[in-house]
């Protein structure tokens, strides 16, 4: 890896070093729906989100929803939901905006809302709570810096050995919020979510937590212990919409 290359991708991307083989524990799932909106349907598709499924998750018992929106540094028009779940019996239950709305009333909604997108991918993932510092009481940041890389098949415990070691320290002494998400079902495997959370854009002008605590050397000496560990999918800037959270 090329250190000059390098110190330009978030620092969050090498958390991913913390991944291991052991089983993830399910009480940290989350169903994960990527959404690119039509730029031309964009409000009818807010305003059908916060007026009518929202309200219908809340009745049918869903407990939390968190949607992030890009298009300053990422996708426009795109939109990530994240909804918990406890167990994979809980989708035995069928859609919760039938349960709440009932079946002609739900197709409705369900083809309005067809119309105003252009595709959507849905997967589960998980929260790797030992490689993660969030924020106090697990509240959602306003901003999000997110990278998505893979990891090559075998790597892991090197991933995890740099982060360890080199790190996780660094940044939970800066304070830093980040979550670490493995991808499961419905997606690669092998690929890892990492979040950066920000109260503010102006919070990002302070620079890389590694580098700052290391220097410009010392950040290059750590980010060169994962070549040929990973490989960098995207990045994306992301601000929570809360209408169309809870």
């Amino acid at each position: 890896m090329n250190h000059r290359v390098a110190l330009q991708i978030p620092a969050s991307v090498i958390l991913a070093a913390s991944l291991s083989t052991v089983c993830l524990p399910q009480s940290n799932m989350s169903r994960t729906t990527i959404t690119h909106v039509r730029p031309d349907m964009l409000t009818e598709w807010v305003d059908l989100q916060k007026n009518e499924v929202v309200l219908a998750l809340k009745k049918a018992g869903v407990k939390s929803r968190t949607v992030y929106s890009s298009g300053l540094f990422g996708n426009a028009y795109e939109y990530v939901i994240l909804t918990p779940m406890e167990h994979f019996a809980d989708f035995d239950a069928g859609n919760p905006l039938t349960k709440a709305l009932g079946q002609a009333t739900s197709a409705r909604l369900g083809e309005k809302l067809r119309k105003c997108t252009v595709s959507a991918k849905s997967f589960q993932s998980t929260l790797l709570d030992s490689l993660s510092n969030p924020a106090p009481n697990n509240e959602p940041p306003q901003i999000i810096v997110t990278v998505r890389v893979r990891v090559i098949p075998g790597k892991m415990q090197d991933f995890e050995n740099v982060i360890k070691t080199d790190v996780l320290p660094v940044y939970k002494k800066a304070k830093v919020t980040y979550t670490v998400r493995r991808r499961g079902l419905g997606t690669n495997t092998n690929d890892v979510t990492l979040s950066t959370g920000y109260a503010k854009f102006a919070d990002m002008d302070g620079g890389n937590p590694l580098v700052r605590a290391l220097g410009q050397e010392g950040a290059a000496k750590v980010l060169a212990k994962l070549t040929g560990v990973a490989n960098l999918i995207d990045t994306a800037v992301r601000t929570r919409v809360a209408d169309l959270s809870f």
